[in-house]
């Protein structure tokens, strides 16, 4: 019986934890809305949307304005570093996103932050953006056979990514 129970608690861990690694990529409408999400004076993009999202790479952000007719032609999307992000500046740019179509679109490759800001002084108006992008976690290999004891909680911990191993040991450990 106390077998069955440990192996129920590890199957039940490994499910969780699969549940929770993205497997592909994923869009983010920036501001959280797909109309309308990229406009000034709407929020702290940072720390009321972002904050609340996960972004890996291959991921991609997706910038949307109510009247793209109007609003393409007001609003902007730059890639640029750090200390252009926090003085708004556009002079140097790293990547001009916007394409002029009010639906702007971009791949986050590298596992780093990235920050975005509007031009035409729009980013004084809390028009900017910055992310952190995470590398994928690596793929859980199989489940172990036998539950491991207390002292071998290591090759569990091994298989699973990040931070669901610690989880998973903690588990293992009351469930022991």
């Amino acid at each position: 019986m106390e077998s069955l129970m440990r192996r129920s608690a590890i199957t039940t861990l490994v499910i969780v934890s699969l549940l929770m690694i993205p497997s592909e990529a994923l869009k983010h409408d920036v501001g959280g809305t797909k109309y309308n999400g990229w406009a000034p004076n709407k929020m702290n993009y940072t720390s009321d949307w972002a904050s609340h999202e996960q972004f890996y790479v291959g991921d991609w952000l997706y910038w949307g304005f109510d009247e793209p007719r109007i609003n393409r032609q007001l609003y902007s999307v730059f890639e640029v570093n750090k200390t252009d992000y926090e003085s708004c500046s556009t002079d140097h740019p790293l990547y001009n996103i916007s394409k002029g179509g009010g639906r702007d679109v971009y791949q986050l490759n590298h596992s780093r932050p990235y920050y975005f800001i509007s031009g035409g002084g729009f980013c004084w108006q809390g028009m900017k953006l910055t992310v952190v992008v995470h590398e994928l976690p690596p793929a859980p290999t199989e489940a172990p056979t036998e539950a491991p004891s207390s002292s071998g909680s290591t090759s569990l911990s091994a298989s699973l990514p990040g931070m669901f191993a610690i989880a998973a040991a903690t588990a293992l450990r009351a469930v022991l």
